[in-house]
């Protein structure tokens, strides 16, 4: 009976956890051995309440099944607040990453205008997007997506003063559809560095119902400083000025740290 209580556990922690972490885009390296240790985990649970409770095979399946459900919830739950300690890299010129993630994509701006990105058959504005005409129209803009493993605190890609702190109320969509970029709740954090300025953009996805802001307007952040959080799955959008001083290192794919990867640097001038 044991060993058909770990092949039950483990079948059900496999066609249940790897379809889920396909779409929630969780690498394989990550998804299939998690499964395997639920399933696992959840076996040992089952053996230990048979030993209990005399019980048939049908109705242990279905306490299985919570095991299974139960303990992924908690890991899950477990791996989303956590808040590390990050500790920035002593280099003045790099431009860090706001958030945990993969990068999406890294789009010029031209002429106020978001490439890729249209609303019923519309050119979308930087603008509108943003909802604040502080930042300059000639720009890149950085997308970092989260999945629900990815530690969801925000940190300050630079030093600076936040010069606007602005919630955009929005629909609750799947990111997956290029309206919901557009149309989602958000929050528009402005830093301004001196010589430059950067937008932070915190967008919540279909899971997403809170988008928190930690500072406030006129507060001073330091570099890889926690300014805000998404809670669950979502994305971040960096802007950066199109100014010769800034040169953008990240390409789509990569995956980044808030507070530890450099995604920019300043190019200072030697002479």
């Amino acid at each position: 009976m044991i060993w058909k209580l770990f092949i039950s556990s483990l079948i059900l922690s496999f066609f249940t956890l790897i379809p889920l972490g396909m779409k929630w885009e969780i690498e394989r390296k990550i998804i299939i051995p998690s499964a395997f240790f639920i399933g696992i985990l959840s076996g040992l649970f089952a053996n230990s309440i048979l030993g209990i409770c005399k019980l048939k095979f049908y109705p242990i399946l279905v306490i299985e099944f919570f095991f299974v459900v139960g303990i992924s919830i908690s890991l899950l739950l477990w791996r989303f607040y956590r808040d590390p300690r990050r500790i920035p890299p002593e280099d003045k010129t790099a431009i860090l990453s706001p958030a945990d993630g993969r990068v999406i994509y890294v789009k010029r701006i031209e002429q106020g205008v978001i490439p890729y990105i249209e609303k019923k058959g519309e050119k979308v504005l930087f603008k509108d997007f943003t909802q604040s005409d502080v930042l300059p129209t000639e720009a890149y803009l950085i997308g970092i997506s989260m999945n629900f493993l990815n530690v969801h605190v925000n940190r300050s890609p630079i030093e600076g003063k936040i010069s606007l702190v602005k919630h955009i109320k929005g629909k609750f969509i799947s990111l997956r559809r290029k309206e919901g970029l557009i149309e989602n709740e958000r929050a528009l954090t402005v830093i301004d560095h001196g010589q430059f300025k950067v937008g932070i953009v915190q967008i919540a996805s279909r899971l997403v119902r809170k988008i928190v802001v930690y500072l406030h307007e006129g507060d001073f952040v330091q570099k890889g400083e926690r300014i805000g959080m998404i809670h669950f799955g979502s994305q971040v959008d960096l802007f950066l000025p199109n100014v010769p001083i800034l040169h953008i290192l990240v390409k789509p794919g990569e995956e980044v740290k808030a507070g530890i990867s450099i995604i920019g640097r300043m190019v200072t001038d030697k002479r």
